[in-house]
This record gives structure tokens, sequence and C-alpha cells, in this order.
């Protein structure tokens, strides 16, 4: 299948790094480096690229202008739940590129806490941190919008919510979704639960189910179960609900908003007798370590954690933008024995 087109670049007045890269001759890195770390740039790149830089009337990102104010070589990570070892890959992704680069990274963990998280935020600007890299809670908080208007920039890992002026990095979460519920309908399951927590990717999941489901064109209901954190024991929660239903009512097939949560009723239901993937198929998503280690190794999507961590570094530093990232973190689904194998003609 090829991929689909690049969309056109838009136009826009403001010089980037690209542009005064363009002009010195020379990489992304050996700009960004001279505005943060001039001392890694030699004497003539450095020349040229502030000369490149006052012809195009480029005066460097937020975070390159903190730190040459005096600001710390410290970034603040913020996520909502090291708990998910999706957070611990995300994590280990950023903290390779920013010490690639000569950063340090501050990992506060805001355990699903909007309190909380507005805590950590006030404590990252009085570390005076030269930048932020979030995976809130829920949408963007203001207190993160507010320390934006106050000079520290920051990266959204998530999806942003429309237009919006800050950067931000995430897989395709709706075709995530639209291949875990194809593959469901392509074996024959036709009542669909998809079970998930209050987060914009989940939406975009949740999404990708119902346009699997429209797309196919047979029969199948679908039914969404909310939940408030995505986890393993809340899915085992929602599995004991499952259960005391007549069977008539049973799903034949699940997708989870994330692994945790499939792994949580996949644990459900076996105890209590339920054959996976017999009777019913299950499939996660973001592909942890630990789903191929389940009593029933699970099927998930995956997508690069690590890649999202590190890219979220790179668009902090000017390195890169969202442009230059789109089609890089494409889903894929990993099939394994919670979902029976795809039906052939």
């Amino acid at each position: 299948m090829t991929s689909p087109p690049r969309r056109p670049r838009a136009v826009s007045s403001v010089p980037t790094v690209g542009d005064v890269a363009a002009r010195a001759g020379v990489s992304r890195a050996t700009v960004s480096y001279t505005f943060t770390q001039p001392d890694r740039v030699s004497p003539d790149l450095r020349r040229r690229v502030l000369a490149a830089a006052d012809e195009l009337g480029y005066v460097g990102n937020d975070a390159a202008r903190r730190l040459r104010a005096g600001h710390s070589l410290a970034l603040g990570l913020l996520v909502s739940s090291a708990a998910n070892p999706v957070y611990a890959e995300i994590s280990a992704g950023a903290e390779a590129e920013a010490a690639a680069h000569g950063r340090f990274v501050l990992l506060a963990n805001s355990d699903e806490s909007a309190e909380r998280e507005r805590a950590y935020l006030n404590f990252f600007e009085s570390q005076h941190v030269s930048g932020i890299i979030a995976a809130p809670v829920g949408d963007v908080p203001a207190e993160l919008l507010g320390l934006r208007s106050r000079g520290t920039p920051f990266v959204l890992v998530g999806v942003a919510p429309g237009p919006h002026s800050y950067p931000a990095i995430s897989g395709d979460n709706e075709r995530g979704g639209h291949l875990a519920a194809a593959h469901l309908l392509a074996q024959g399951r036709r009542r669909l639960l998809f079970a998930g927590g209050p987060h914009p990717h989940v939406d975009l999941r949740l999404a990708g189910v119902r346009r699997a489901i429209a797309e196919s064109g047979v029969p199948a209901s679908l039914e969404v179960v909310r939940v408030r954190v995505q986890t393993a024991k809340v899915g085992e929660e929602v599995s004991r609900t499952l259960l005391e239903r007549p069977e008539r009512d049973f799903p034949d097939g699940i997708v989870a908003g994330n692994d945790l949560l499939a792994l949580g009723l996949l644990h459900g239901l076996i105890v209590a007798g339920v054959r996976v993937p017999e009777d019913l198929s299950l499939v996660g998503y973001d592909d942890i370590e630990f789903a191929d280690f389940a009593i029933v190794p699970l099927t998930s999507v995956r997508h690069p954690s690590a890649a999202l961590g590190a890219g979220a570094v790179r668009l902090l530093l000017g390195l890169e933008d969202e442009q230059d990232m789109q089609g890089r973190f494409e889903p894929e689904l990993v099939v394994r024995a919670t979902s029976l194998p795809t039906a052939r003609p």
C-alpha cells in the first residue's frame, strides 16, 4: 500500500531553523548548537550561522533564548502515569535524545491527578527549566499555556484539540483503532466492545473502531465502556461487570484503550473460565513489553513510544518541526494469541 502524499508545508513569514541552515549551508543541529551550546560549534561555522540568522531576522526559538539568558540545561518531562510502561519508553527516548544535545531531563509523574500536575508545572517554573514535554492527564492545562506565555516553551505528547499554536507529537491513533477493529471483524466478530479512558488519543482510537465497522458493511454492533483511568485493576473490574451479563449480551470482540486495561480484562475473563480467543478475542493498544508475556500473549497495536519521546525533544530544541515528523509514527498491529487468525476466503 502506498503512503499518502505529504501535505504541502504551510507558508510562513517567520524564518525557521531550516531556513537558517539552508542559508548558512549547515545542518539544523549546527544551527541549534550555535544558539544553545556554542562551544560545540567551530568559530567559522558559528559566524556563518549568526550571519545567516541576521540576514533572515531569525532570533532562535524560546528554549534557545532562555538558555542564552542564563536558564538551566534541564528539560521538564511531565507524564500522567509512571505506572504505564508506555511513559517509561517515552521517557527513555526523551532522555537519550536530550543527552545527545547536552541536556538533562527532570521527570514528573502526575499519577492521573490534575492537582498534582499543576504542582509539578509550578515546580518546573521555579527550577527555570528551558522547556517542558507534557503528556497531561486530559486536555492541555491552563497552567501550561500560562508558562508558555511567560517564556517557557512546551511540546505536547498527545493530540492537540484542533488548531494549536504549540508543537504537538502523536502517533496515528485513529488508524490504530481502525487496525484493531478491522482485525476483529475479519475474524467474524460482530459484537464489539471498546473500553477506554477520557483522553483525546483514546477518543481517536474509538473513532477508528467506528470507522472500521462503518466501512466493513457487516451487521456489527459496538458498545462503549468508559473508565476513569486505564489500569489493569480497572480492566479486571470491567471484566466482572461483563461476567454478570447473560450470554446473548456478552461481547465476542474487545478493543481496549491501552494494554494495561486489556491485561486486566484478560486476567479477569480467564480466571472466570472464559476461553480467549475461542469465546472472545481481545486487542490492546501500545504493545508494552508485558503484552508478549501475558498468560495468553496479547494482540496489540504497536506505536514507537521511545521515538515519540525523542521526537518531542527535537521539536522542543527546534531541530525539527511537526511537518518534518508527519507519518513517522505509524501504528502496527501485532497479532498474538488473544485473537483468532484472520478468516480466509
